[in-house]
């Protein structure tokens, strides 16, 4: 979107029945029009999204402007949502009540200074999300790879199946073991999978993974918008939104191994375990259970 001079427009999207314009309004500010002929209801802007409606001759506007420059990259994937979000609309008006529902979804990550994650949160959720493109979604779909995305709610698996599931873990490279945070997270009676991603910092120049990248590049993946409206609210309670500060965080992914887990694996269950005993963290020497490694 970068480029554009005060007050310039230029068409954009596939669908010629809607007409949609990305720019620079008359403030500098970076915005995505929709013109045509509708029903202006009353649409509340924020400290970080100007929203205004007014007409030109007898052509209504509906206009989305980004008040702070900081977050671009996340208003380019609002505005890449609101274009996807009227293919195949024919009409003004179903489209002008589309794209007021897709701003409402969106409101709520526009939300600046809400306090950063740590970089374990950020390590921890680029693993999650690395699962979901590059296994879940190919291999399950992206229904059933959004369901069983549990690792926001803070379940005791980060992927859960009718018949398997997948706790993902993301280390430093080098690191020797990993941690699990919860008795319950390795103890279930059905098959499972340890997932292990080591993941290496590297400088804010390097051609690696950024978190904010890696979400634009599953909501690529992710052609109906209420599949997009749960993987944002299920980042929301992740604590994420799109700050540029995670900009800075790159890594190389060094290694991704898993780990089949069943009755031999060595874990620690509920059963095993005094009554009196309620909470519980360990740690799994890797190179001891080398045995139950999978082939990727």
């Amino acid at each position: 979107m970068q480029g554009f001079e005060c007050g310039y427009f230029t068409r954009i999207g596939d669908n010629r029945d809607i007409n949609l314009y990305i720019g620079k309004d008359e403030n500098a500010h970076y915005s995505i029009d929709f013109r045509g002929t509708f029903h202006p209801v009353k649409i509340v802007g924020s400290k970080v999204i100007e929203v205004s409606q007014f007409s030109i001759d007898e052509t209504q506007f509906l206009r989305f402007s980004l008040l702070n420059s900081d977050l671009l990259e996340c208003f380019s994937l609002f505005c890449y949502d609101l274009i996807k979000s009227t293919l195949g609309i024919v009409d003004d008006e179903t489209a002008y009540k589309q794209l007021q529902t897709r701003y409402l979804s969106w409101k709520r990550m526009f939300k600046p200074n809400r306090g950063l994650l740590t970089e374990s949160e950020i390590m921890g959720l680029i693993g999650e999300l690395l699962y979901m493109r590059d296994y879940m979604i190919p291999i399950h779909g992206v229904d059933a790879a959004l369901e069983s995305w549990t690792g926001p709610e803070k379940t005791h698996k980060d992927f859960s199946l009718n018949d398997t599931w997948y706790e993902i873990k993301t280390i430093s490279s080098g690191k020797e073991s990993v941690r699990i945070s919860s008795l319950e997270q390795l103890d279930s009676e059905i098959i499972g999978y340890l997932v292990v991603y080591s993941l290496e910092r590297m400088s804010p120049s390097f051609n690696g993974v950024r978190l904010n990248e890696l979400v634009a590049q599953i909501m690529d993946l992710i052609p109906i918008a209420i599949q997009r409206d749960l993987l944002l609210a299920k980042l929301e309670l992740y604590g994420y939104d799109f700050s540029p500060e995670y900009d800075n965080y790159v890594y190389a992914v060094s290694d991704c191994v898993s780990y089949k887990v069943h009755e031999n694996f060595p874990r620690l269950v509920r059963k095993d375990i005094p009554v009196s005993v309620s909470r519980i963290q360990y740690e799994i020497i890797l190179s001891e259970i080398e045995d139950f490694k999978m082939n990727n």
